[in-house]
């Protein structure tokens, strides 16, 4: 991971927590956490979302979530426990959701539109401030593959239904990470810290995506809902691009809200902006290839109440 310029890893196994346990289990490179699947009937036949949920604590999994509900983990207890994927009604998962949230972690739907084939996007939402998986990384193109393009407008129609969910980048390759572009996060924390990311995570202050997107609207990082007040204004900085990201391509910078484009630009060295901030429900950026359309970085909101 050093080598590979790459921070954080997720090692989310399946149906078990004894990963987080072993000796080389380090947080200053790995997250607590898991992926399991949840049967839910309501939806149809072959309804398994896959899910993560990760935690600040090592125990917080096992003592907060998979013992609080019984009958939907049958956990066995221990780290050398394992659990089962069992049938629950949405509205159980969503209660399972926000368990996760209130023990301070992060939960993310993983490759929604890969495991659920619906086409109403309330059938993907697991409740306010949860995460859904966008760039969904499979190949060394993630952000070219229809997965990813499936993911990003089923999240652009949460938004544009009022809903406060965070976008994020995972690789779902099952392999060590590697220097191909695969499923990348950017998030600034005070040290390499794996408990510090997760607070990141489930605040949404992070971009999925191969730049570093910096934005604020007055000191509100991204992911903060406030009220709008006159004299507000917008910051973003563009930088810290991926080493393997083409950087000859020509990309520019959109700056979006729930009416609409309200910037762009052409990306160029050390990219830096100032906005006058609007009634808007919310401001957010993404980076974009010119030859293409393809989104090389995309920010996660900033909600402003009206």
């Amino acid at each position: 991971m050093d080598r590979d310029k790459v921070d954080f890893a997720g090692i989310m196994d399946h149906r078990q927590v004894r990963h987080m346990y072993l000796d080389a289990f380090d947080p200053k490179y790995f997250l607590y956490g898991t992926e399991p699947a949840i049967i839910l009937p309501e939806l149809g036949p072959g309804a398994t979302p896959h899910y993560l949920m990760l935690f600040q604590s090592r125990e917080d999994l096992a003592d907060k979530i998979l013992t609080k509900f019984p009958e939907e983990y049958k956990f066995t207890g221990g780290p050398e426990g394992f659990f089962e994927y069992k049938k629950v009604t949405l509205e159980r998962f969503r209660e399972i959701a926000k368990a996760v949230l209130d023990a301070d972690g992060a939960f993310v739907h993983a490759h929604p539109k890969q495991v659920l084939q619906s086409d109403n996007w309330e059938n993907y939402y697991y409740g306010e401030r949860t995460a859904i998986e966008i760039i969904y990384a499979v190949n060394a193109n993630p952000v070219l593959c229809k997965y990813t393009i499936d993911n990003y407008k089923l999240w652009l129609d949460m938004l544009k239904n009022g809903k406060h969910v965070f976008n994020t980048a995972t690789t779902d390759a099952h392999e060590k990470p590697s220097r191909i572009l695969k499923g990348i996060n950017t998030v600034y924390t005070e040290k390499r810290w794996g408990p510090l990311f997760v607070k990141k995570l489930r605040e949404g202050d992070l971009n999925s995506g191969f730049m570093g997107i910096k934005m604020s609207i007055d000191s509100l990082p991204v992911g903060s809902e406030s009220q709008y007040r006159d004299g507000m204004k917008l910051y973003i900085r563009i930088d810290d691009i991926h080493p393997k990201l083409k950087t000859n391509d020509e990309y520019r910078v959109d700056v979006i809200t729930d009416k609409g484009l309200a910037y762009s630009a052409p990306l160029t060295p050390g990219f830096s902006l100032a906005l006058n901030v609007q009634k808007r429900a919310f401001y957010r950026a993404e980076v974009i290839k010119e030859s293409d359309g393809t989104p090389a970085a995309i920010g996660n909101p900033i909600w402003l109440d009206k």
